[in-house]
């Protein structure tokens, strides 16, 4: 594999399998390690000082979420991106987004805004002078975390994060691209605009546009990262 892995600090009362498995995830999806890359786990024992069988059960986990790709006596890849599997989570989001997003404009509570303008102004500041790819992916995400909580849906933007994968790996590759920072940030303020308007009017419209950002740089990045994808 020879690949620098990143975020190798162990959290508290993180066990092995939970270390493995976070470390594994969180550099599939920042595309440390990228798709169709080998997975050696001779080499992820040396890096993560722990012993294979944690290891092995971080990647049959990651199996199973379509992230790794395992073919028993030969070898394990980081899986390609399946546009099929993006679309299908991009439909799913549509669909429960919309609903959520009409919840909280009829429902979110001041402490829900201030926590939406605090992640709007630190996304300004990655933007517009730390230019920090990661950390914008993460404030995305923060965001519509904070959306979902609002309306006690927390257990539903789990479920989607888990099924989106694919999505948000595309999702990143547009982040370091920096192709629709900016665009991402005004639609953010305006859906926080749509929530304190209470304008559910406008919400299909804003949500719309705002996941299928991707889609108008998608030959570019087939182009350029055509190994990236499935054929």
């Amino acid at each position: 594999m020879s690949v620098n892995i990143n975020n190798l600090n162990k959290n508290i009362g993180e066990n092995n399998s939970q270390y493995a498995y976070r470390v594994l995830k969180d550099n599939i999806m920042n595309l440390t390690l990228s798709p169709g890359q080998v997975i050696n786990e001779n080499e992820l024992v040396d890096i993560l000082k722990i012993s294979r069988t944690p290891i092995r059960e971080a990647i049959f986990k990651l199996k199973d979420e379509a992230l790794i790709d395992v073919y028993p006596q030969k070898a394990s890849f980081v899986s390609l991106i399946d546009l099929n599997r993006v679309e299908e989570a991009f439909f799913l989001r549509k669909i429960v987004e919309t609903e959520v997003l009409k919840l909280c404009c009829e429902s979110c509570e001041t402490e829900y805004l201030k926590k939406l303008e605090k992640n709007i102004y630190l996304q300004e500041i990655v933007v517009n002078i730390e230019e920090d790819k990661s950390a914008f992916f993460s404030l995305d995400n923060e965001f519509h975390t904070i959306i979902y909580d609002s309306v006690s849906k927390s257990r539903v933007w789990t479920t989607i994060k888990t099924f989106s994968t694919h999505y948000d790996r595309l999702r990143y590759l547009d982040i370091i691209e920096k192709i629709n920072l900016i665009n991402l940030l005004n639609q953010h303020k305006e859906i926080v605009k749509i929530i304190k308007e209470k304008d559910i009017s406008r919400v299909e419209s804003i949500l719309l546009s705002h996941l299928t950002n991707f889609r108008g740089e998608l030959p570019s990045f087939m182009e350029k990262y055509g190994n990236f994808f499935e054929k």
